[in-house]
């Protein structure tokens, strides 16, 4: 099977655009320790998706960034976000995943007390639009150690 030229120039394309995809968690983990909403919800389109880790589901920019805004001045506060990026896929040239494998520290429990670090992941999907690449959707997860799902039910 021959690969036509238009495929090279597509799989070169998505490589030169493989760190401008991954530099939106780069940003994302930026802003979220600046606690800078502004800049985490500049990374979304105006229409984007978010699903956090409880399943909480925000469907526009502004929405993500009131729910963000909201946890960053009470139990995100004092947080640290560290992220991995440990995958970049393009489903097509101007469309991506980005798996990121997250650790997150400082977060204030109900009681006042700091919280034990906690592990995700969180994907997001990524567009390019007008020489720009932004976050159309996002799912976070969190990693619960040693959690196995439920096995099926035998009839």
């Amino acid at each position: 099977m021959s690969i036509g030229t238009s495929s090279i120039a597509a799989v070169a394309g998505e490589a030169g655009h493989e760190a401008e995809v991954a530099a939106l968690a780069a940003g994302f983990t930026q802003a979220w320790n600046r606690h800078d909403m502004d800049a985490l919800a500049n990374l979304f389109a105006a229409d984007a998706d978010f699903v956090n880790v409880v399943g909480m589901w925000w469907r526009t920019r502004e929405e993500i960034k009131a729910a963000h805004a909201h946890s960053h001045t009470t139990f995100f506060r004092d947080s640290r976000l560290a992220g991995e990026v440990r995958r970049v896929k393009f489903l097509e040239p101007n469309v991506a995943t980005v798996h990121v494998v997250w650790e997150l520290s400082g977060q204030m429990e109900p009681d006042g007390s700091v919280g034990e670090p906690r592990q995700g992941i969180l994907l997001f999907v990524a567009v390019r639009r007008d020489g720009r690449w932004v976050v159309e959707a996002a799912q976070n997860t969190d990693v619960l150690a040693g959690a196995l799902t439920r096995p099926a039910e035998r009839s």
